[in-house]
């Protein structure tokens, strides 16, 4: 008997470490936000079934070391004459494994369910579930916290660690049991630069390359409220139309599954105003960054005759992609982008830009 509970004390050390490598993916990269870019709020998004991958990949990582600490500690309180039997019955018989056989999102987190298995084919694994909650600590800190689930064993219950978020001022983290596939959100201000780059427009003849960190790439989602779209306008600063005209105070806004953008056109170097462009865009991705396409432009003179003026249709789509090139890179994939809801995340809101692709963890 006494082997026994040598045997089950050290399933739940194990346990235990298996919960802080399972949610714990520290960063080190500084969320300051970067010189020149605008803070906006974002919302992002991560589906469950990415998230289900990177828990099992984190407990294998886990197990063999784990279990090895533990066993050792175990063995080695034991006294001395013991310790050698110990040591082989542990080598022989016991080939530790952990699966994750379910993570769905609920009120207040995200509902873990794991099974332990001492050896292959054990008839007796040891099922455990329980609740891995998320707070914000701080504004670049997340605390992950753990309580049982339908009763069961209070292996670990409390916080268990925390970890860093690697860009940006985090808001609010919650899982997401009514969003369609997401299973996580994480609300933060995100700073997003549309400098010109050096390049300049020519970049956009070629897909941009796209550097990620080591980690593992999950599919997820980004969502840039209609209020934060209007934030980005006082970054994209003036826009040459031609050699005589300059388009000055760009807002930006949303008209059904499109964006509206609105300048005053000014004569080139005077603050003369000629009239005011509307051009209508239609949000798209293109090498893994997100771009837009220049639907129509209309310019009202003088506040009064409004026509078409789709001539530099193509100049300014080109200019507008050459500031959006490269402001995702490293950071966020883009596969997909329109305005509004879609079946995998139902709960964007209407006027919201969203962004579908691939990012980071660890």
């Amino acid at each position: 008997m006494k082997r026994i509970r040598y045997i089950q004390v050290g399933w739940v050390l194990l346990l235990v470490a298996l919960l802080l490598g399972l949610v714990a993916t520290p960063a080190g990269a500084s969320s300051r936000t970067a010189r020149g870019a605008t803070a906006i709020n974002a919302n992002i998004y991560i589906a469950t079934a990415a998230l289900q991958p990177l828990f099992q990949d984190r407990i294998n990582q886990q197990v063999p070391g784990t279990f090895n600490s533990a066993m050792a500690s175990i063995i080695g309180s034991l006294p001395q004459q013991d310790q050698g039997w110990a040591r082989q019955l542990a080598g022989a018989l016991i080939q530790p494994s952990v699966a994750l056989t379910g993570l769905r999102p609920q009120a207040g987190g995200l509902a873990t369910s794991l099974r332990v298995s001492l050896y292959p084919g054990d008839p007796r694994p040891i099922d455990t579930s329980m609740l891995v909650s998320f707070s914000v600590l701080n504004s670049s800190t997340i605390q992950v916290s753990t309580r049982p689930l339908n009763n069961g064993p209070a292996l670990v219950n409390g916080p268990l660690t925390t970890f860093q978020i690697p860009i940006g001022r985090l808001n609010r983290i919650a899982a997401t049991p009514s969003c369609g596939s997401s299973g996580l959100m994480m609300n933060l201000q995100y700073p997003l630069s549309l400098a010109q780059t050096q390049a300049g427009m020519a970049d956009m003849q070629q897909p941009a390359s796209l550097v990620q960190p080591a980690g593992t790439t999950v599919n997820a989602y980004v969502e840039i409220p209609a209020t934060s779209l209007a934030a980005l306008g006082n970054s994209i600063g003036s826009m040459p139309v031609n050699s005589n005209m300059t388009a000055q105070n760009i807002h930006v806004g949303v008209q059904g599954r499109n964006l509206l953008v609105t300048s005053d056109i000014d004569l080139a170097g005077t603050t003369f105003r000629i009239g005011v462009a509307t051009t209508t865009l239609a949000p798209t991705a293109a090498g893994g960054n997100l771009a837009v396409h220049v639907l129509n432009t209309t310019l009202t003179v003088f506040q009064f005759f409004t026509f078409p003026y789709n001539s530099y249709n193509q100049q300014t789509e080109q200019t507008l992609n050459a500031k959006l090139n490269g402001a995702l890179a490293g950071k966020f994939h883009v596969t997909q982008a329109g305005i509004g809801p879609t079946g995998p995340v139902p709960c964007v809101a209407g006027n919201s830009l969203l962004l579908t692709g691939t990012t980071t963890i660890g």
